[in-house]
């Protein structure tokens, strides 16, 4: 940074979101000259969107991609806020957040696409939940919010829970498949939902630069070695009876379909065999993706 500004280029330092800063200060420009931002990262559009005032002047949000032959994408941020309007743009951090971004996981079978289209939908609920995860609201009504969302991006019924919800998708998949109906096709459960949304509304509030006394482990986290980790559940992803049903007696290192619980998408317990003395000691670290998996498997 000393250099750079020693040759005239102003620079910035933030300790927290990047992005954020990097909005705001692009926005902030574009108050008294033409701006344009250069970068490729879908956070950055959407808090274009959010901070910048119709009345500044041009800011332009271009890719840096550059791919031959190629046609460079370049947003027009006064042109897509004009027609979409402020309150809709505010409601987009929300969208971003919910249907996954840097901090927040994507739920499966959820996209972006999709949920936008519904939230253009004339009394759409969404717009009325959205307003709830981007206000400064307490963790059981952004819960309320958050499960409301996915009873709508799924297809819920007026009269349905989640419980319900995913009983009747899964009964439904797997009267129509033909092949084995994986848990990560069916809705999160409630406790996921929940924290899934505790982590959501964190994170608009940190774009909103609304974030100053909330604490992270408050809203869906963890401190784990000093590092922040999404808590993805607090219940066990399946009832202990099903356990002493599936079950592996691997002798050696469980991978691959060979392993009964690899196949079905879970991790080894203290119901499986001779494994649990080995390989299967270190099955807690799981990674991200394995976690998110088994989170999705949810008691029944």
């Amino acid at each position: 940074m000393k250099h750079l500004n020693d040759k005239g280029c102003h620079a910035v330092q933030t300790e927290g979101d990047a992005d954020v800063e990097i909005a705001r200060t692009a926005a902030s420009l574009s108050i008294l000259n033409s701006t344009t931002l250069i970068g490729e990262d879908t956070d950055l559009l959407i808090l274009l969107l959010y901070y910048y005032h119709t009345e500044n002047l041009q800011l332009l949000f271009r890719s840096d991609r550059q791919s031959p032959g190629a046609t460079t994408k370049i947003y027009d941020i006064k042109s897509i806020k004009l027609a979409l309007g402020d309150e809709l743009c505010s409601s987009l951090l929300f969208l971003h957040a919910f249907t996954g971004c840097d901090s927040t996981s994507r739920i499966f079978g959820i996209g972006k696409q999709s949920a936008f289209q519904k939230l253009l939908r004339t009394s759409s609920p969404l717009t009325g939940l959205a307003k709830v995860f981007c206000s400064e609201s307490n963790p059981s009504d952004v819960c309320a919010a958050g499960i409301k969302t996915a009873l709508y991006l799924f297809g819920g019924k007026d009269s349905e829970c989640i419980k319900t919800l995913r009983y009747r998708l899964l009964s439904t998949k797997i009267v129509t498949s033909k092949t084995f109906v994986t848990p990560e096709k069916l809705p999160p459960s409630e406790s996921a939902l929940k924290f899934h949304s505790l982590r959501c509304h964190y994170q608009i509030m940190v774009w909103m630069g609304k974030s100053g006394e909330l604490l992270p482990t408050d809203w869906g986290w963890r401190l784990q070695k000093n590092a922040l980790i999404p808590t993805m559940n607090d219940k066990s992803p399946i009832p202990t009876e099903l356990l002493n049903v599936v079950h592996c007696s691997c002798t050696t290192h469980c991978t691959g379909n060979r392993c009964g619980c690899r196949k079905y998408g879970m991790s080894c317990s203290s119901a499986c065999g001779a494994c649990q003395s080995d390989f299967c000691d270190n099955t807690q670290k799981v990674t991200e993706e394995d976690e998110d998996l088994e989170n999705h498997i949810l008691g029944f």
